[in-house]
């Protein structure tokens, strides 16, 4: 768990956002992950990848120099418009009402 949290810390939840990535590096199938995740947090593995992620998207989205394409691009979105389905979900605001 200390790996796993260890590579969120790193900014790897940029480029990846899927539990089997973070389980093929730390030798381990995707279920045993998110039980050792569950069991020692309380959490799955995926809501980990998701809180950093959500957190890291929260603060570029307060740099209002940025724009919503560049932040996607940071995160490897395929396209501004998933991007911007990723935060509605997330944080259940688009990503322009949450600048406001």
């Amino acid at each position: 768990m200390n790996r796993f949290l260890k590579m969120l810390e790193e900014g790897t939840y940029r480029e990846h956002r899927e539990v089997t990535y973070y389980a093929d590096c730390l030798c381990v199938t995707s279920k045993y992950l998110s039980e050792v995740s569950k069991k020692v947090s309380g959490y799955a593995a995926n809501y980990w990848i998701n809180r950093y992620t959500i957190l890291d998207i929260t603060r570029l989205l307060r740099d209002k120099s940025l724009t919503f394409v560049q932040i996607s691009d940071m995160f490897g979105f395929s396209s501004p418009a998933y991007f911007s389905r990723y935060v509605q979900q997330n944080l259940g605001v688009r990503p322009s009402d949450y600048r406001e």
